[in-house]
């Protein structure tokens, strides 16, 4: 790697995080099967065999509560996805519901 690049330099189209370490999409259509730290979008699998645009994809993730997805690799130190979510052009629509921390996965439902 040369220095002051990147090492994951793609980013999400669903939820914005600058992360990936392959496009999305090869240039031949074909998914990348990579999956997103961030939203949990599996590229070529939900989309392909799924049928999910990235739109709703990403309206899913909001109505979530926009968690952090992987268990493994944790978010950035301030993540926050609503602006995540802006510098990279996808603004929630208005009246979206809030997003939040890191989700806590040994937690039960209420």
């Amino acid at each position: 790697m040369n220095p002051g690049t990147q090492p994951n330099p793609h980013r999400c189209p669903i939820c914005g995080h600058h992360g990936l370490e392959q496009p999305p999409r090869s240039p031949a259509g074909g998914g990348s099967f990579e999956i997103c730290v961030c939203c949990g979008f599996q590229f070529g699998v939900d989309d392909d065999d799924r049928g999910l645009d990235p739109a709703t994809a990403r309206e899913r993730w909001i109505a979530g509560g926009a968690r952090w997805f992987s268990r493994s690799t944790p978010p950035p130190p301030g993540w926050d996805a609503r602006r995540q979510l802006e510098a990279a052009g996808l603004a929630p629509t208005p009246g979206a519901p809030a997003t939040g921390p890191k989700r806590d996965r040994g937690a039960t439902p209420s």
